[in-house]
């Protein structure tokens, strides 16, 4: 009996260790849809905390640069943030490299 209590206390330990090296934190979180970044802002963030920190980073940006709404450059939100034609140069001319 002893054996079977260790035996599973074993399997246990190995399924925790297996899912916590499994997934980095930008994995765990929401992961970005967008694959190819245009910035560094939000290639960084999507790196580190997913889109989730993603969009707390852009809130940021905007917030500093006084720009009202996502709107204003996404023609989309959620979930992939796609941008206007014009988005981009906006971002950019506003400060974001």
């Amino acid at each position: 009996m002893a054996k079977l209590g260790m035996f599973a206390s074993l399997i246990a330990l190995c399924a925790v260790f297996g899912i916590a090296t499994t997934s980095s934190p930008a994995e765990s979180a929401d992961a970005c849809v967008r694959k190819d970044f245009k910035t560094e802002l939000v290639k960084n963030a999507c790196a580190k905390g997913g889109q989730a920190e993603a969009k707390d980073q852009m809130k940021a940006f905007m917030k500093d640069k006084k720009i009202k709404s996502c709107n204003q450059c996404h023609s989309k939100l959620a979930p992939s943030y796609d941008l206007k034609p014009d988005g981009q140069k906006q971002y950019t001319d506003a400060g974001g490299k």
